[in-house]
């Protein structure tokens, strides 16, 4: 250990409240109106990489600041992640001496919480490991990827991780050896995350490099990159040890001018194919598919489970006729390189051992025990840190049978594809700071549980659920945590039901949070997510950055206020023959709307917190500035497509606004009074009237639609406010006000 705690009487002031040991081993605090500030001096020795985290049973909103020895800020944060009102800094000692950690309460809130406080980043290495390499870093500016070099023995096992420090910084990783060539890749670990991790076992001695990008190719972060050898790792499955007949060995390049290739192969039935993927060079992430003679899809795969971004498939033939076999990439990411394709004829066994390595992605920490209820198989343990009790997996199973009968008979969607016994098998397991996840296993591509349609990509899929919720910093108890998770994962895998390649990826996540508030009303979880969009609602629907995805929930309640539940469901349905924004588009066509036009009306309702869960969602819309003298307004930042800019309008009487864009951007008046918000259309120029209303707001929309989702930029725009005489014109529509708040300007001066 590198570190130890200063003595907590010293930290102590008028302003400063002592600390003491907290239940679970933690240093305990509380921050009052009287001492608004807990500080925690800490003596750390140069290089020492520390992790603090805050936790709080009551839900406490922290704020974690560390300040050096010399008392300069070194890092400073708010929530860790989505949905999460604590705090987690981790971070580097430049030099020895006593460092401070101090806590205190978002916009002036107090409660009690803990701080944790571990030595670097638990990165799962045994005591055997030999840390190489363990360093804080940044990629992006100026470097655009990290090259790490590492000299290896034969039969070294090498570890390499990536822990990103920045909220949303979405890691690559690959391997490359002595000769240059990729020998493992792996985008996110696999835990929830968008972490990396490659293990992998050397078979010669020489020079490897681990280089290490992002997702987009253009993302900017800091993380921590620790690279180690450990003989106790688990050393992935060597997908090119399965023997057989090769009958074809093919390479190339996937570039964006040549995305996919396809290789025709006869072949009979009672044939078992495998073929097997690798990339070479670039960052291709391979992904393959085969067709049958009809041309529908009977095997793919894009990550084969072995850490790499590899494809590897195996199908016993059914029908002898002319296959195709696609080598592409995968539809999420332009991604690029060499390749090589290997295709071979193996013994039946094969699919089942492919099979059996994607069903194992989810591990217990114990001795494996099951509850058995009509529909689902609850796989759980009571030890290690998976550890739960069958009273608690029996809780489980009721809720689960619960959920299955809201959303699959009472709501309507498609019944998900069960496994060979009829089941759904869930996991209760340490979910690594997240509630639940879910995994397709096995693309089963025609879900049977519908004969109207055929589907293209449905997948069976398994899900995990959180064993214990604790030291999420969530208010709420463990038995409603549960529930939220098991409706939303359960709605992971009707989603997979549908498709598990819809290329609107907003819409798993957005959908699954909203399937909580429809369906175990006050155990939902969804309103802690809000935030996160609400703080900016300038950033584009769809955008990229982490989070959007689970609170834009709300778009998806304020569609269904409109035209129904069942217009959720129904994008869902479009998803099997639609892809990207067609697959919500099309539907709403049917009632004749337009995307821009509900996301026009979300907004508006945001500003209104016209939800009946809005007083649940602790934040009101970020507001841009107030207007309060008349004359020009520029705005220093961009405003992205489908987002919003919101200002009070702090002026008494009748004025012009002018807005002056080069881009699809229009203005919305929202008057409050009477018990209600009106929403009325200004467009590029038109009257305000502040007479009968008790609030005023501007809404700046940007109408435009991204090229692509996630695609997004933006465009800035000007103001330009006149007294005028004119009238103002009849809303186009109203919300109720009962939740609307007037975000204070020193309210959002702290945010």
């Amino acid at each position: 250990m590198r570190f130890v705690i200063g003595t907590m009487v010293a930290a102590c002031s008028v302003a400063v409240a002592c600390a003491q040991e907290g239940a679970d081993g933690g240093l305990a605090g509380e921050v009052t109106a009287q001492r608004p500030q807990v500080d925690f001096p800490i003596e750390l020795e140069a290089g020492s990489i520390v992790t603090l985290t805050t936790s709080s049973d009551e839900n406490f909103d922290t704020i974690l600041a560390v300040t050096g020895p010399d008392g300069r800020l070194i890092d400073q944060n708010d929530d860790m992640g989505p949905g999460s009102l604590q705090s987690r800094v981790v971070f580097q000692a430049s030099q020895t001496g006593t460092y401070t950690a101090s806590i205190t309460g978002y916009g002036g809130s107090t409660g009690s919480f803990e701080l944790e406080i571990g030595d670097g980043v638990d990165f799962g290495l045994s005591s055997s490991a030999n840390v190489l390499t363990e360093v804080i870093t940044r990629i992006g500016d100026p470097d655009p990827t990290l090259s790490f070099p590492v000299d290896l023995q034969a039969e070294d096992i090498l570890v390499a991780s990536t822990y990103a420090l920045t909220s949303g910084l979405d890691t690559t990783m690959s391997l490359t050896g002595p000769t240059g060539m990729i020998l493992s890749q792996n985008d996110d670990r696999g835990d929830g995350t968008l972490n990396s991790h490659v293990v992998f076992q050397v078979s010669e001695p020489g020079r490897y490099t681990v280089e290490i990008g992002t997702y987009g190719g253009d993302e900017t972060g800091d993380l921590v990159v620790s690279i180690a050898t450990d003989p106790n790792a688990e050393v992935p499955f060597d997908f090119t040890s399965i023997e057989g007949q090769r009958i074809a060995e093919f390479s190339g390049q996937i570039t964006n001018e040549r995305p996919v290739i396809e290789y025709p192969l006869p072949l009979e039935a009672g044939q078992t194919i495998y073929a097997y993927a690798d990339a070479l060079s670039g960052d291709l992430d391979t992904f393959i598919r085969l067709n049958g003679p009809d041309g529908f899809p009977v095997a793919m795969n894009d990550d084969r489970g072995d850490g790499s971004l590899n494809s590897a498939i195996a199908y016993t033939v059914e029908e002898t006729g002319r296959y195709t076999l696609e080598m592409t990439r995968y539809s999420g990411s332009p991604s690029s390189g060499d390749f090589e394709l290997v295709i071979s004829l193996v013994d039946a066994e094969v699919v089942d051992i492919l099979q059996e390595l994607r069903e194992r992605v989810i591990t217990l920490s114990g001795e494996v025990e099951t509850v058995t209820t009509d529909d689902f198989v609850i796989h759980y343990t009571v030890e290690g840190d998976d550890a739960s009790s069958r009273e608690y997996a029996e809780s489980v199973g009721v809720a689960l049978q619960e959920i299955l009968d809201i959303q699959i008979r009472q709501m309507g969607w498609a019944e998900p594809i069960r496994d060979d016994e009829g089941m759904y098998n869930v996991f209760i397991a340490d979910a690594g700071g997240s509630l639940g996840v879910a995994y397709p296993v096995e693309s089963v591509f025609d879900n049977p549980n519908t004969t109207d349609v055929r589907e293209m990509a449905a997948s069976r899929a398994i899900f995990l659920i959180e064993n214990d919720f604790r030291g999420l910093g969530k208010e709420a108890s463990a038995h409603s945590l549960m529930r939220a998770t098991a409706t939303h994962e359960f709605n992971h895998i009707v989603q997979y039901g549908y498709d598990a390649e819809e290329g609107l990826g907003w819409l798993y996540e957005s959908t699954a949070s909203w399937m909580e508030v429809a369906t175990v009303g006050s155990d939902q979880d969804a309103t802690d997510y809000v935030r996160r969009d609400y703080r900016s609602p300038e950033n584009c629907w769809t955008t990229s950055e982490s989070g959007f995805n689970y609170s834009q929930w709300t778009l998806l309640q304020s569609i269904a206020d409109v035209h129904g539940n069942d217009m959720i469901r129904r994008f869902w349905e479009n998803a099997v023959e639609l892809d990207g924004f067609e697959t919500v588009s099309a539907a709403l066509a049917e009632d004749g709307a337009t995307i821009p036009e509900v996301i026009e009306r979300w907004r508006a309702q945001n500003f209104a917190r016209d939800y009946d869960l809005a007083p649940l969602f602790r934040t009101t819309v970020a507001l841009r500035d107030t207007l309060a003298e008349t004359g020009d307004w520029a705005s220093k930042g961009g405003l992205e497509q489908l987002g919003a800019n919101y200002f009070n309008f702090d002026l008494d009487g009748t004025y012009t606004v002018t807005l002056n864009s080069p881009g699809q951007i229009e203005m919305f008046a929202l008057g409050v009074g009477n018990g209600e918000v009106q929403v009325i259309p200004l467009g590029q120029s038109g009257t305000v009237d502040t007479t009968g209303f008790d609030h005023v707001g501007l809404m700046v929309f940007n109408s435009a639609m991204p090229p692509a989702p996630g695609d997004c930029d933006d465009d800035g725009f000007r103001l330009n406010i006149q007294p005028s005489s004119g009238r103002m014109a009849s809303a186009a529509y109203t919300f109720d006000a009962t939740h609307f708040e007037v975000l204070s300007e020193e309210e959002e001066d702290e945010e």
